[in-house]
């Protein structure tokens, strides 16, 4: 079944309710359409970049355009969009359900949005690790599987496991972070060892993809959080540092560039960050702040009145925006986030703003990018279309 995400059929109740609930952000962001789903309880949609919805996913069944597949010995973990050479594909990964002591199959399969297979891709992991990291190569058709207790990489299609270290022994307490930086080439960042006293124990690593990882440089981090790389030759890598103090760790974020290795560390450890226009977006709990390598200081930073959960960074029409939630809690069995919120910054003055997008708690709250200064937001049921000038 293929759904339309542009519904006109409004009666005068729910404009009056649109028009309370969620204002104009200063004539950035507006809410254009509010529509009702007909999916089931737990669903989550996905969208083409023209904005119209060719289908949803659960844990045991996927449905694009008249195709609707079930899978009744296995889960799926996650569904994600893809562009392969201008075609928007679909990522599906999925586990078979666990035997005790046995090893665990994830399957990651690239079908069209026509539901129709493109190839799959099978991985056996042992029983006592947890599953790896599958990160899509954005404009190729290369995904690559990263298992940080291992320090592993490989890709979908070849048969090799390259590894980051000498060292063999895995360990649940490493990470390992991918970003792709074209469709042939990706950064990675590693940890040597699972010590957390080890001061300089994260290393960068230069991944042609034809050929083998090189190592750039250590980093003066002893647990790794994660990567973010730029177009303009910086990388940002987040993590902690020890004190010297037995397990207590200092947060860090380091700004370096890779052509000369000369970087700068800033006290914070965000949930979620983001490069834009050679300014570094970097949310935690507590603020917002916007860097750039050229700087000391950060050049914009805003407190959060109350603590805050990150959700998801990005750009729609002139500005950068963070979703993010108030509060959580579980309802019957499952996390629910309450008080869902869009925070806003303009990319040129840094003058920003903000709106309550909803008070209640909603299991599903997904973000969902399109074209054309558009994106969407999935609340449980419920689909919001906003525009952004």
């Amino acid at each position: 079944m293929m759904y339309k995400t542009h519904t006109h059929a409004w009666g005068l109740s729910i404009v009056l309710a649109i028009a309370l609930e969620v204002t104009s952000l200063s004539g950035q962001v507006s809410l254009q359409n509010r529509t009702p789903l007909d999916i089931q309880e737990g669903a989550q949609l996905l969208i083409s970049r023209s904005g119209d919805i060719v289908g949803y996913w659960t844990d045991h069944e996927i449905s694009l355009g008249l195709t609707t597949l079930k899978y009744e010995n296995e889960r799926l973990l996650k569904v994600f969009t893809i562009t392969s050479y201008g075609i928007q594909q679909f990522v599906i990964i999925t586990a078979k359900q666990p035997v005790q002591f046995s090893s665990q199959v994830l399957a990651i399969s690239v079908l069209t949005g026509e539901g129709k297979d493109v190839y799959s891709w099978l991985i056996d992991v042992p029983w006592d690790y947890a599953f790896p990291s599958v990160i899509p190569v954005k404009g190729g058709d290369r995904i690559v599987i990263a298992d940080p207790q291992s320090q592993k990489v490989s890709l979908t299609g070849k048969n090799i496991n390259y590894s980051l270290f000498q060292e063999t022994d895995w360990s649940h307490e490493k990470v390992l972070a991918a970003a792709p930086s074209s469709p042939t080439h990706v950064y990675l960042a590693g940890m040597k060892s699972a010590a957390l006293d080890e001061s300089d124990n994260v290393v960068l690593f230069s991944w042609n993809l034809d050929e083998s990882p090189v190592e750039i440089t250590e980093l003066p981090l002893s647990i790794l959080r994660d990567i973010s790389i730029t177009t303009d030759g910086f990388a940002a890598v987040s993590g902690t540092v020890t004190t010297g103090q037995e397990y207590y760790q200092k947060p860090r974020l380091i700004l370096l560039s890779l052509k000369d290795l000369i970087f700068k560390s800033y006290e914070i450890l965000p949930k979620e960050m983001m490069w834009v226009d050679e300014k570094l977006f970097a949310a935690d709990s507590r603020r917002l702040i916007v860097l750039q390598p050229s700087s000391d200081k950060p050049v914009m930073e805003y407190q959060f009145p109350s603590r805050v959960i990150p959700l998801e960074l990005f750009t729609a029409g002139s500005s950068f925006h963070l979703m993010y939630a108030k509060d959580s809690r579980y309802i019957e069995g499952k996390l629910s986030l309450g008080n869902i919120g869009i925070y806003s910054v303009d990319l040129q003055t840094l003058v920003h703003a903000e709106i309550s997008v909803s008070q209640d708690y909603h299991k599903i709250v997904k973000f969902l990018p399109v074209e054309d200064g558009k994106f969407f937001l999935q609340l449980d049921r419920e689909l919001l279309e906003f525009s952004a000038e």
